[in-house]
């Protein structure tokens, strides 16, 4: 478990939860949803947002995604802004 904080003070737990997957609980701000943004970027990730969207980067990531996912609403999303909209809109 890590715990983040930004200079605004924005806070988020961290739970890595395997090779493959990250947990964040407790997150919000704009902050730490710029952080996720650039964190998606780097691992080229997906989000997936538990009863909500599936957050991907490109049209093009719909076809990586594992068979339990593909049949569940996408949302494409490239920016801190965009991501809080998705989620909020889930």
């Amino acid at each position: 478990m890590l715990e983040i904080c930004t200079a605004e003070g924005e806070e988020a737990t961290v739970f890595p939860s395997g090779p493959e997957s990250i947990t964040f609980n407790r997150f919000g701000g704009g902050g730490i949803m710029d952080l996720l943004a650039v964190l998606l970027r780097r691992l080229d990730a997906v989000l997936v947002v538990p009863g909500g969207p599936t957050v991907i980067q490109r049209d093009g990531d719909r076809d990586r995604l594992p068979a339990v996912l593909k049949d569940e609403g996408h949302v494409v999303a490239h920016t801190g802004v965009e991501i809080d909209r998705a989620i909020r809109a889930g």
